[in-house]
């Protein structure tokens, strides 16, 4: 048995693949599990294989979690870890003795799902993960949604916009998100960068709600976390380094509004489910207490 395993989803973006693996490689011989959304050359999958033999061809692009869920899956079967480590390609791995901090947060928490500090160069990637906690925020967030929907689909719309945007980030500067300073429990954690406890895992075989194709994964987990009483962690002490939407950005290139038009569709699909999930379950709630 393996005390950790490591799941690394892959989209196009070599690069940025191959560094996340070294830095992996250079503190630790844990195993690590290749998933590729379905964009791997074979030209590239021998390059990688010179790195892991486990490597998962899908024959489609399934997304985030359906994705992640079948890397875990096989990770889980294969080394049966402690703990599976689920990070996206474009995560960098900079502190020397990850795993044996994680070890020392599941000592403290003995979480189901824990996440570290995740540092940027200037993004919004950060722990404890702003979610929305109620039916009502996610509601709201819906109509938002739909309203930027509209907005990127139209010329003239996106032209307005972007005249409203530079004069209002030249007046109020953009607020960044930040990590938190202490450890805490019970919280929202960001999706790039997840561990996964052996605990959770023999309950959860998809650790991931398995419907959604990208974003608000978070939300789920947080949502699944509250309802079953489960334990989620954030520990500052242990740290990772984020790209920040490398591959989407790569995916794009330049294309700014394709890539908002298309980032809103798949927010509004995922926050859907989320609500009929959540009005599902309020009411299976009402009908056993009546």
């Amino acid at each position: 048995m393996k005390q950790f395993a490591y799941v690394i989803l892959h989209y196009k973006n070599m690069k940025d693949t191959l560094d996340c693996i070294h830095s992996i490689q250079e503190k630790t011989d844990s195993p690590i599990v290749i998933v590729d959304n379905h964009t791997l050359s074979t030209s590239d999958q021998k390059k990688l294989s010179r790195y892991t033999k486990d490597i998962i061809l899908l024959e489609d692009n399934l997304g985030f979690a359906k994705a992640n869920n079948i890397g875990i899956r096989y990770a889980w079967e294969h080394y049966r870890p402690d703990f599976v480590v689920v990070i996206n390609n474009d995560i960098v791995i900079t502190q020397p003795d990850f795993e044996s901090q994680i070890m020392k947060s599941y000592q403290k928490s003995h979480f189901d799902m824990f996440g570290p500090r995740i540092d940027t160069d200037g993004g919004d990637s950060v722990n404890p993960f702003p979610v929305y906690s109620s039916l009502e925020e996610v509601e709201k967030a819906i109509s938002r949604t739909k309203r930027n929907i509209r907005l990127f689909s139209s010329p003239l719309q996106r032209s307005l916009f972007r005249i409203y945007h530079n004069i209002k980030y030249k007046i109020v500067p953009i607020k960044h998100l930040k990590n938190g300073l202490e450890a805490r429990t019970g919280i929202g954690l960001h999706g790039c960068a997840l561990v996964f406890s052996k605990k959770y895992l023999k309950k959860y075989p998809d650790a991931f709600y398995n419907e959604t194709f990208l974003y608000h994964e978070e939300e789920f987990l947080y949502y699944r976390m509250k309802r079953d009483h489960l334990i989620s962690y954030y520990d500052p002490n242990v740290y990772c380094f984020h790209k920040e939407g490398s591959s989407l950005n790569f995916s794009f290139q330049n294309n700014y509004y394709e890539k908002e038009l298309f980032r809103n569709k798949e927010i509004l699909s995922s926050l859907t489910k989320l609500c009929d999930l959540m009005v599902s379950d309020q009411k299976k709630k009402g009908s056993a207490e009546r």
